[in-house]
């Protein structure tokens, strides 16, 4: 039986950069604006497999910390346990977010792929090769480039349609102020021009039910295909009040950690739609758990954001509408995604077929290969956790 030998942990940095000129344009890469610290899990095998990860979205501190516990529940241990471990894990750090078990599964899943010759999404149990996309948008306040006014929404939604992208969602200005994220759905609306879908997702900026509703009513005003996260936190009853007053279907849970919270607002009548993300919920097991229980509930699970675990885990689900691309910068392409793969794996618009779809991976595991010695050289630091002899 192969067991699990060692994990790795690796941390490096990652920049992002802009700037802007003279008139006040923006100037992609003329200045830093943030480094941030990401990671990479690497897990070894008595076989010689090694499983690989490296995570594009969730960062430290709040997911390393969790990475002693979570790897001293796998190391030692046979390598097909995954359910075991998320179970354990699931139970043990019931306190916490368990965030940083994420990665973690997801390399186990790698090393499975990588054991079986196969891709994961054919371990799943597959359902499609091809995913239709949506360009999801950097926000507008970030200062990443291109989306500053409402006609650069516009703009960026009719190089979509241009482009064959199927779907258009905007990460709004994030100033907080309804009038804000309503003028820049409707230019986006207006640029899409009844050809793609349009969705807004303001990331919980509005204050009050009353802007939530405000904003819903332009949804409904625009014919989007959802709206995503519009209020503070995740209350249930100022969610119910939404769904019985916007017809637009809401999706929330982004924010919300652990299966059974999410679960209870769906049943409650509190969302529409469910959100689920390999690196924030406890892995592409945690995904999958999420997208069956959304499929027994009758209703459709969203997986968020963007890399190779997310495609596997939509090329194995049936109650599932877009691959969110993203985070996208008309100018300034993906700014936010560290490059860490060796194989040209993308995620821009380059990737979107002429059919609106991306692919999935198709070698074994994850199927992408990473490119340790660039990621080495951002300023790494690796931990290891190695069993008993």
């Amino acid at each position: 039986m192969d067991v699990i030998t060692e994990l790795e942990v690796i941390e490096f940095d990652h920049s992002v950069s802009y700037g802007y000129d003279a008139s006040g344009s923006p100037v992609p890469g003329t200045a830093p604006t943030r480094s941030t610290r990401r990671f990479g899990v690497r897990v070894h095998t008595s076989a010689g497999i090694v499983g690989e990860y490296v995570t594009l979205w969730s960062a430290p501190p709040t997911a390393t910390g969790q990475i002693a516990a979570c790897a001293r529940a796998v190391v030692g241990k046979p390598l097909a346990y995954r359910e075991r471990f998320w179970d354990d894990v699931n139970r043990s750090l019931t306190k916490t977010d368990r965030i940083g078990y994420g990665a973690i599964d997801i390399a186990l899943w790698d090393a499975l792929g990588k054991t079986a010759g196969q891709p994961i999404a054919a371990l799943l149990g597959q359902y499609r090769d091809r995913l239709p996309a949506y360009v999801s948008t950097v926000g507008g306040g970030h200062g990443l480039g291109g989306l500053a006014t409402p006609e650069s929404y516009r703009d960026y939604a009719a190089l979509c349609v241009e482009r064959g992208v199927p779907g258009y969602k905007i990460h709004g200005p994030g100033t907080g102020k309804v009038r804000d994220e309503v003028a820049a759905l409707q230019a986006a609306a207006e640029g899409a021009a009844g050809r793609i879908d349009v969705m807004t997702d303001p990331g919980q900026t509005l204050a009050t039910l009353a802007d939530a509703l405000r904003l819903g009513a332009v949804c409904d005003e625009v014919g989007a295909f959802w709206w995503e996260d519009p209020m503070r936190d995740d209350a249930r009853l100022g969610h119910q009040i939404l769904r019985q007053r916007v017809r637009t279907p809401l999706l929330i849970t982004e924010m919300v950690r652990g299966l059974d919270q999410r679960v209870e607002l769906a049943v409650s009548g509190a969302t529409d739609f469910l959100r689920a993300d390999p690196e924030l919920d406890m892995g592409i097991t945690g995904v999958m758990k999420t997208a069956h229980a959304a499929e027994a509930l009758g209703i459709d699970m969203e997986v968020h954001a963007s890399g190779p675990a997310q495609r596997h885990c939509m090329a194995a689900i049936r109650n599932t509408n877009y691959y969110e691309l993203g985070l996208l910068d008309p100018l300034s392409g993906n700014p936010l995604l560290p490059d860490v793969y060796a194989d040209g794996y993308r995620e821009d618009l380059d990737a979107v077929g002429q059919d609106g779809c991306v692919g999935v991976p198709d070698g074994p595991g994850l199927g992408v290969s990473y490119d340790w010695d660039r990621i080495g050289a951002q300023n790494a630091d690796r931990r290891v956790f190695r069993g008993s002899p």
